[in-house]
């Protein structure tokens, strides 16, 4: 129960009875807002078996975002979640299909399809064949044989499963290419190997001392960290307050604000937009402890969930203030949002991969080198094949020449010698008529405390074959620096403590600025130690388009 100590002049009773009454009204709010929270005890339909339990944080937040479910319920009418359970092929396939919002995308079919088309053993009314039926048509899981819905989950296939889902919607993820070193993963196959990349570098999964225990199966507990752990990645947060953000039909837009109840603040929605665009689909506030007891002072994370319908642009507002007040909120967040058809590749050019695979006592080299094709003039293409290849072949011969003087040197001093690793990904980022944007991550490690990325971009005029600086992204004369300074100062300022201060901070970009293109937005990026210490990664900065008025090139960008 709470408990306010309220202490005034008694010369002053007007004004004593004044603040108790506010308070009493910020009491009863709260409890209406949150009628668990004055209490721990529990009521029907609450989780009973994860008290204390390590994962009880990422348990409420699936739970209330309505990604996974109980396992059943006592005779009194209490969830059971059984957090130390083994996940099944079946139930995976339920919550990725509502984590990720699996869904036909754009393709049509003569009839509709049924988990059985795809897999003998399933019966077509079971209670996760929809979800399956989704998993299926997505790719997420493997179409031979029998699905053995029953079967255990493994981490590996936990990994393959998130790596696939994030690629079947389209989400980019920034993250810096770091290979992670396991013991245990040298057999695996490239998908495999790309994918515990990818969980790893995201922070969604880790391994521990050095293994990934790929064949280890996944618990419900472990199951739920990492559902919660690709929300926060998907999240609009505050960083977007007044931007503009693009998603495809059909995606789920989830938008995570900071928020303390206990003082009577809450979110929200001031204008919902045009709901058959954008369709609010619930909410819900998660504290920031373990505890299911709301305690006063403790903060947490709003979470709003919207559906895009159909193509079209909105605009959303949420406002952060007390519901009894008539007062100016105490924070406003806008965000334009456009839903767009999903584009449908016209196939006349596409970019596939040419890997390059060695492997010696003392050097691994796994290279994905970018490979273009379909360019009306062959001559522009040639050429920016052979910068790729020239770019990743002179790494590596400049490798293979320093290690030999690394091992001879620490052979003679007898120090241990650690292999050096090469490893090259690519992320193409953007592509119409007339411009490409891509970027590649070149990782080495030559012997140090960790390896180092070093992100290269290309962003090509594919008329003429040049490269583009940034400046020749806007119009001649246009002040496209100050812009981008003021929005690069803006989102450091949300998270200061990530980057340097003073002049070992930023203080500009430069005439050269590292950059890459996505659909309506500009990425500037700092290599590692520019701005921020190695922790902090590769800082990128996403602005909108819409922050450049009749500034940026339309004959480039359309």
């Amino acid at each position: 129960m709470f408990r306010f100590i309220v202490l005034t002049d008694k010369k002053n009773e007007q004004g004593e009875i004044i603040v108790k009454k506010y308070l009493l009204l910020l009491l009863v709010a709260i409890m209406l807002a949150f009628p668990g929270g004055a209490s721990a005890q529990t009521a029907p339909g609450d989780i009973v078996d994860t008290s204390g339990h390590w994962a009880e944080q990422d348990i409420e937040a699936v739970s209330c975002l309505g990604f996974m479910n109980g396992t059943g319920t006592t005779d009194q009418g209490f969830q059971v979640f059984s957090p130390e359970g083994t996940v099944s092929r079946a139930q995976l396939a339920a919550v990725l299909q509502r984590t990720f919002q699996l869904d036909y995308g754009q393709i049509q079919f003569i009839k509709q399809p049924l988990a059985s088309d795809y897999y003998p053993d399933v019966d077509n009314d079971a209670w996760y064949a929809n979800g399956l039926v989704m998993c299926a048509i997505n790719n997420i899981f493997e179409i031979t044989g029998d699905f053995s819905a029953d079967r255990s989950v493994s981490r590996m296939e936990m990994a393959r499963s998130i790596y696939r889902c994030f690629n079947a919607k389209e989400i980019s993820v920034p993250m810096i290419m770091l290979m992670p070193i396991y013991e245990d993963t040298n057999s695996l196959s490239q998908e495999d190997v790309n994918a515990i990349t990818f969980v790893s570098n995201t922070g969604i999964m880790k391994g521990e001392n050095n293994y990934f225990r790929p064949e280890q199966d996944m618990t419900r507990a472990e199951l739920a960290r990492v559902l919660n752990r690709c929300v926060s990645l998907m999240a609009i947060n505050e960083s977007y307050n007044g931007q503009e953000y693009q998603l495809p039909v059909g995606q789920t837009l989830i938008i995570s604000l900071s928020s303390n109840p206990t003082t009577g603040y809450t979110w929200n929605i001031k204008n919902a937009g045009d709901e058959k665009i954008l369709s609010p689909i619930g909410n819900t506030y998660l504290g920031e402890s373990n505890e299911n007891q709301l305690r006063v002072g403790q903060g947490g994370q709003q979470y709003w969930r919207f559906k895009a319908l159909q193509a079209g642009t909105t605009e959303l507002q949420l406002v952060y203030a007390r519901p009894w007040e008539s007062v100016q909120p105490a924070r406003v967040f806008t965000l334009k949002v456009t839903v767009k058809q999903p584009t449908i590749s016209s196939g006349a050019t596409t970019i596939s991969c040419n890997s390059v695979k060695e492997e010696s006592d003392h050097m691994s080299v796994d290279l994905n080198i970018p490979v273009i094709t379909g360019l009306a003039d062959n001559s522009i293409q040639a050429n920016l094949n052979a910068l790729w290849e020239k770019d990743a072949m002179e790494l590596k011969t400049k490798l293979v020449a320093e290690i030999e003087d690394y091992v001879k040197y620490n052979q003679n001093n007898d120090f241990p010698i650690r292999p050096y690793e090469l490893l090259t990904r690519y992320q193409e980022t953007y592509q119409i008529e007339k411009i490409m944007s891509l970027y590649v991550d070149y990782y080495q490690y030559t012997g140090g405390a960790h390896g180092i990325t070093d992100r290269r971009n290309y962003n090509m005029d594919l008329v003429n074959g040049k490269q583009l600086a940034l400046k020749d992204l806007f119009q001649d004369g246009y002040d496209y620096q100050s812009i981008i300074n003021n929005e690069v100062r803006q989102q450091i300022a949300a998270n200061p403590d990530k980057y340097f201060a003073g002049n070992m901070g930023f203080n500009g970009i430069a005439e050269n600025q590292r950059y890459y293109i996505q659909p309506g937005f500009l990425v500037v990026y700092f290599s590692h130690y520019e701005i921020a210490p190695y922790a902090a990664g590769i800082p990128e900065f996403k602005i909108p388009l819409a922050k450049f008025p009749d500034g940026v090139r339309a004959e480039l960008l359309k």
